[in-house]
């Protein structure tokens, strides 16, 4: 999308650093964090205990890669890593879910 048109905004010190700090929170720029506001998009915020979750999902899936490979049976082995691609697809669904910004009205 080409950007040609430009507003300027006046804002309280008190606005300007919640505008930054909920911008900064949603892994955006202040620009985009506004736009997003404006197409009625909720920026997703999400906090430390959301990524600690995904890493443990990720370090489960690695552990049983890991059994996999340690199996003497190739049956056994497919199966325990098609078992780590579930968990690895869970994993994807669960981050595209929580981190997509969704409309506000919804």
């Amino acid at each position: 999308m080409k950007m040609s048109r430009e507003k300027h905004l006046r804002l309280s010190d008190e606005e300007f650093n919640t505008l930054q700090e909920r911008a900064a929170a949603a892994c955006m720029s202040d620009s985009a964090y506004i736009r997003s506001l404006i197409m009625n998009k909720a920026p997703v915020v999400v906090d430390d205990r959301f990524f600690a979750a995904m890493e443990i999902i990720r370090e489960f899936a690695e552990k049983i890669d890991e059994v996999a490979m340690k199996t003497d049976n190739s049956v056994d082995m497919i199966a325990v890593m098609t078992e780590a691609r579930k968990w690895r697809a869970f994993q994807n669904a669960i981050e595209k879910a929580f981190l997509r910004p969704k409309r506000s009205d919804d």
